[in-house]
């Protein structure tokens, strides 16, 4: 490559994206198409089935059966989650199962995997996930009758508690195995000599030998945990900066903590909407209800307004770590300075998405910015810095 189109971002960001085969990468579009179409299928069916449970009185049914002669409301109430959950959970799988085996044949085309297998691994939770609403649904509904007004300030913080200890408080503690620090060599040299340029608090590498681990960089409260996997020792000591740079981003930033309090906020706010909203919306697709306590028979109305939340968190989550690996890519360049070994780790981990995929899919599939994206940030800031 000759120095001006070396010192050239949109040169250098296409011999990166050269690397890729082209039958690749129109493949990955045309999934990345397709996947788009069976998502937003797969969320309009389950939003109509619940329209149709409840204007065909499904709840109002379980309801007459179980309380011929006296009022069941927990029995009931759990009967109708369960009978919701199994019918909303088997209409996903198929939906999902379709879906994955078509992007797979069109990723893969002859060595796909059959149908029937996307079939069984879609519908492989079914049966906990009907459990599980059966089981938790009395609770929240005891919940409602016993605090109609102020249910969501004691079910949101949970909740936030509960996403903070699962997604947040692993990673500020560095939970996890690793089999001391990483042994002598120029990776683990270079990733020191970063370590001590960043400031991170932490001044050693650790290793760890699980089969599909990279790195991680894990920790809170004035302490950092760097942990590499082999692949990361064993390759060149540029893309091993250039990917713990990125990891340390994360880490200075608290990307892990906000993302959990990102969902946790929208999951609260939803949980009021399930309180305001549930219903009139159930009046408005066929039931009828009781003025002043939760009705078992709004169990549609609330689960679409559940659904539209969880749709919510998942878009603002994914929206605020795709800004986050943008400012974790720019902290690894800045601290690495590794353009090209940034380039040479995203073009490894390209999960076979659409390298340039049009705003919804990006706003739908991606947590990272696209690999198009990503590579022209590296060869802009490669350019600025005299290549």
């Amino acid at each position: 490559m000759s120095a001006v189109a070396a010192n050239d971002p949109a040169a250098t960001t296409a011999a990166w994206l050269a690397r890729i085969p082209v039958s690749e990468r129109v493949a990955a579009q045309a999934a990345t198409d397709w996947r788009l179409f069976a998502w937003a299928a797969g969320w309009l069916i389950a939003i109509g089935a619940c329209v149709v449970i409840s204007r065909a009185g499904l709840p109002r049914r379980i309801r007459q059966r179980l309380e011929t002669g006296q009022p069941r409301p927990w029995l009931v109430n759990a009967t109708i989650a369960g009978a919701m959950a199994l019918i909303l959970s088997v209409t996903n799988a198929v939906v999902s199962g379709v879906g994955d085996w078509q992007a797979d044949r069109l990723l893969h085309g002859a060595g796909a995997s059959g149908v029937a297998a996307h079939l069984a691994l879609a519908a492989s939770g079914i049966a906990l996930t009907t459990l599980a609403a059966a089981v938790l649904s009395p609770p929240a509904y005891w919940l409602m009758l016993r605090w109609p007004r102020t249910w969501p300030a004691i079910l949101g913080p949970a909740l936030a508690a509960l996403i903070l200890g699962l997604g947040w408080l692993p990673y500020a503690l560095s939970a996890g195995s690793d089999l001391g620090p990483a042994p002598p060599g120029p990776v683990r040299d270079s990733l020191q000599r970063l370590l001590v340029a960043s400031g991170l608090p932490t001044r050693d590498v650790f290793v760890s030998y699980g089969p599909a681990f990279d790195g991680d960089v894990t920790g809170a409260f004035g302490h950092a945990k760097v942990t590499v996997g082999p692949g990361l020792l064993a390759g060149p000591p540029a893309e091993a900066r250039a990917y713990v740079g990125h990891l340390m981003g994360h880490y200075a930033h608290s990307d892990i903590l906000i993302v959990c309090l990102v969902l946790a906020a929208v999951i609260f706010f939803g949980l009021i909407a399930v309180q305001q909203l549930t219903s009139p919306l159930a009046r408005r697709i066929g039931a009828g209800l009781s003025p002043v306590t939760p009705d078992p028979e709004a169990m549609p109305a609330a689960t679409i307004i559940a659904l539209l939340s969880v749709l919510v968190a998942g878009l603002a989550a994914s929206a605020y770590l795709r800004w986050a690996n943008v400012r974790a890519d720019e902290y690894s360049l800045n601290y690495a300075r590794e353009p090209d070994g940034l380039a040479a780790v995203i073009e490894r981990e390209w999960d076979h998405q659409a390298v340039d995929p049009s705003p919804p899919e990006t706003a739908v599939f991606y947590t990272h910015p696209p690999l198009v994206a990503r590579v022209r940030h590296a060869m802009d800031w490669k350019a600025a810095h005299g290549g």
